[in-house]
């Protein structure tokens, strides 16, 4: 099975499994980073939509961007239950995305970068369609030696360090990243009763606009 026969396969009870993973405090924790009044963001590995319901409040446009089928279908029908007019559901991978260049004020991506294979390129694709003094946030685990969620969790990366990160993103051209290590965790059992617990970290990285522009 790979990634996204997974994520399809569980798409009607993931957010009662994600809630099992890491707690509700996280969006608001990613939310308070910086104000999407009347912005155009974007939601990258939307899953069933955790976080694009929060963004659709304030938002003028929400692109809820994922490349499971399953799972675009459940955020649709959870922002059809609350009226939101404004969320428009996108399949597309996340280290090829098919938005336009520069055409996002502000892109999030929650727990999702650790199962992008090309995680680096994926950085550089959120650059590209970001904005000039845009900005990026980016919540995901920090490094951990869970090898279980490789193969159980189709995880591609466990976690990252800091240093990468920032490596990573400066490489990109961001030009001003600040990594938060939270106080929140990440917790979960293998099929097999293996205990994994790591923290959860938060990028904040802007795309400045330069004098030359």
């Amino acid at each position: 099975m790979s990634s996204l026969d997974y994520f399809n396969e569980i798409a009607k009870s993931w957010n009662v499994i994600r809630s099992e993973y890491f707690d509700e405090r996280l969006k608001y924790k990613v939310l308070s980073k910086v104000s999407i009044k009347d912005k155009v963001v974007a939601d990258l590995g939307c899953g069933a939509g955790f976080l694009s319901l929060a963004l659709a409040l304030d938002a003028s446009i929400v692109f809820s961007i994922d490349q499971s089928v399953n799972m675009l279908k459940e955020s649709k029908k959870l922002m059809e239950t609350k009226k939101f007019d404004n969320v428009y559901p996108i399949k597309s991978s996340i280290d090829n995305l098919v938005l336009f260049d520069e055409s996002v004020d502000v892109v999030f991506i929650n727990m999702a970068l650790h199962h992008v294979s090309d995680a680096k390129k994926a950085i550089e694709e959120m650059h590209r369609i970001i904005k000039k003094g845009g900005t990026l946030i980016i919540s995901d685990v920090e490094e951990h030696n869970g090898q279980w969620a490789r193969t159980e969790m189709f995880d591609e990366w466990l976690g990252f360090s800091n240093n990468q990160m920032e490596e990573w993103l400066t490489g990109a051209g961001f030009n001003i990243v600040n990594i938060e290590n939270t106080d929140l965790r990440c917790r979960g059992y293998s099929s097999k009763g293996e205990y994994t617990e790591t923290g959860i970290f938060i990028a904040v990285a802007n795309k400045e606009v330069r004098v030359n522009d």
